[in-house]
């Protein structure tokens, strides 16, 4: 059966899910929707959309639509996700679910009364290697995991660029709701729901814009099936993105950045013996998955094959994963509960941070004034 999606908001994540939808059987992408005319219609250009909209109730009310991707900045993900459920939309909301949790209760609230399905974009967990991972656990290959710890280490463009007036910045929660539900949601996939969490920031630095900016949080989690820590830092200058497992049996590292995944295991050989089998299948695994990375890269600029990055292929994994799961033939990617937990713990995690930099706002105010 036919699928007809519309998108709103034309951000450069929206490029992204015009190339997924490509990829979902039946799926017609029929309209586009910004607030500013001039980008909806250059993005319909772009990729031949029938419709553009500079109205949410303009679209909503002219053509006819079955499925709704959010893609509108985070402080409007609720208000615009509710005018798409009143109009019986089912929506593929992107991460953040929203901007507080009690927008998340009131979506969940109104996805019930309305009977529509809703999912969220946590790519994250349709990452390449984090899949390979998944199904080594799903073998055996750890034992049951018991803790997880997770770094995200990235440079920021806007914050290089002196743009402090950018949405990130405002708050200090703000920067933790748009990059750590991305290892939160792999956190919670593998050990369950966060049961309690505890949040060391940094040393706040003032921006241009006289707001605070906390680049790193050290946060420790306990879960539902396990422990597990996260470490997230924003404006480095080097990118690097990885998670470790320990699991009964066996441990697992796997480098987002690189998209590799290597796997330890128990040994019966003495101790020299077992460190060169180690050592010499992590070189071997990581060898052959480099190979291959390289290899799709190629054939993929070469356009012999589809774009195989692993960032593409995760949206592509997900977006289909929402599709499917509409039609009744898998569970949700990622529910709402899901995603309300992670918002939940990013606000359990920004609080230190914001009840500092409130106390620093009115000292900066006071003395500037």
């Amino acid at each position: 059966m036919k699928i007809r999606v519309a998108l709103v908001g034309t951000g450069f994540i929206s490029d992204f899910h015009v190339r997924a939808l490509s990829s979902v059987p039946g799926a017609e992408l029929v309209a586009i929707c910004d607030s500013d005319p001039r980008k909806a219609e250059a993005v319909a250009r772009r990729w031949a959309i029938p419709h553009s909209y500079h109205s949410l109730d303009a679209m909503l009310g002219t053509t006819p639509i079955d499925a709704v991707h959010i893609l509108v900045p985070p402080p409007y993900h609720a208000s615009v996700s509710l005018a798409c459920l009143e109009a019986g939309c089912d929506l593929l909301i992107e991460k953040p679910l929203a901007a507080t949790a009690a927008e998340c209760l009131d979506l969940k609230d109104a996805a019930e009364r309305s009977s529509r399905i809703v999912g969220v974009n946590h790519n994250a967990i349709y990452h390449p290697s984090f899949r390979r991972l998944v199904r080594g656990i799903q073998q055996g290959l750890l034992g049951g995991v018991q803790h997880v710890t997770a770094c995200l280490n990235v440079p920021l463009r806007q914050l290089t660029a002196g743009q402090h007036e950018h949405w990130m910045f405002q708050k200090p929660g703000n920067i933790v709701l748009e990059q750590a539900p991305h290892p939160l949601s792999q956190i919670q996939f593998l050990l369950g729901n966060f049961r309690s969490l505890t949040s060391v920031p940094s040393e706040p630095v003032r921006l241009n814009s006289g707001k605070l900016l906390f680049s790193s949080w050290h946060i420790s989690l306990i879960c539902e099936r396990g422990s597990a820590q996260c470490f997230l830092s924003f404006g480095k200058e080097y990118y690097d993105s990885w998670l470790h497992a320990i699991g009964q049996d066996g441990s697992a590292f796997l480098d987002l950045r690189r998209n590799t995944l290597r796997f330890t295991d128990k040994s019966r050989f003495m101790e020299p013996l077992d460190q060169f089998r180690v050592a010499w299948g992590s070189a071997w695994q990581e060898s052959v998955q480099a190979s291959r990375n390289l290899a799709d890269y190629v054939l993929g600029f070469m356009k012999l094959k589809p774009a195989a990055d692993p960032f593409y292929r995760g949206m592509c994994d997900s977006i289909r994963g929402f599709y499917e799961a509409r039609a009744g033939q898998q569970v949700l990617p990622a529910s709402l509960e899901d995603a309300t937990a992670v918002i939940q713990a990013c606000e359990a995690i920004a609080q230190p941070a914001s009840e500092q930099s409130e106390a620093e706002t009115h000292k900066w105010e006071r003395v500037t004034s």
